[in-house]
């Protein structure tokens, strides 16, 4: 079970996936406020509960909003599924993390996704963060916007975007070539690492290295930092060239 306490997250869930919603729990005293996401959940079918202030706080330590929607384990894309609507998408822009394990950064990460249109988002099914409540919460209702998908194996699943003609530009600070050079108009899938960066041999399948020009001095973004530049320069290349 996820507990969401962010309001917009709230919202979007109950707006997308009410399905997936089984109770929006308010603590006494706050109903005038939540009333709003109260009259969403009703609209939506969902169970609202008023509860003491005492309960609220025992069963939902170190909420803050006065409001948590119970939601059941989120429910992930089916990877081949994505990749045989490929032919479908007009300008395909997908994104591939080789392992991000802080959750604040996964969350980043959707809701710059959902801003800039990314068709899919795929994450590694091991030794790497899933998409948890705070994901969720971090993410601001963007996780209910994106296609977010597990894959067992990086490596294969580089060769598979590949030979559906996507092409897949991995972000590299040690790189070339800069992300302003390449031309980011193609059937595109953004490769980026976690925290620790691209793995050798994930470094080693993409079509090519790009990096975020940067000072010398102190040249490592964060890597939610680091894909939100490159999904607003790939948004802004195909605006610029249509």
């Amino acid at each position: 079970m996820l507990y969401l306490d962010n309001r917009n997250s709230i919202i979007e869930a109950l707006r997308s996936q009410p399905e997936s919603a089984t109770r929006l729990w308010v603590e006494a005293g706050h109903e005038t406020a939540c009333s709003a996401i109260m009259g969403e959940a009703r609209a939506a079918g969902v169970s609202v509960r008023v509860a003491a202030r005492e309960q609220f706080a025992r069963r939902f330590q170190g909420v803050k909003t006065h409001v948590c929607l119970e939601l059941e384990e989120f429910s992930y894309a089916d990877a081949d599924a994505l990749l045989g609507q490929v032919t479908a998408l007009e300008k395909p822009f997908f994104v591939l993390f080789d392992g991000i394990y802080d959750p604040q950064n996964l969350g980043n990460a959707v809701r710059t996704a959902a801003c800039f249109g990314v068709d899919a988002l795929f994450i590694p099914r091991d030794n790497a963060c899933g998409v948890t409540e705070t994901v969720i919460n971090v993410a601001r209702g963007g996780a209910s916007h994106v296609r977010i998908s597990r894959v067992s194996n990086v490596h294969r699943h580089i060769e598979a975007l590949k030979k559906r003609n996507l092409f897949c530009f991995g972000l590299d600070e040690q790189a070339d070539r800069t992300l302003h050079d390449a031309d980011l108009t193609v059937p595109l899938c953004l490769v980026l690492g976690g925290e620790k960066g691209l793995r050798r041999l994930t470094r080693d399948s993409c079509d090519m290295l790009l990096k975020i020009p940067t000072t010398d001095i102190f040249p490592s973004l964060n890597v939610a930092s680091a894909f939100a530049i490159a999904a607003f320069e790939t948004v802004r290349q195909r605006g610029v060239r249509k």
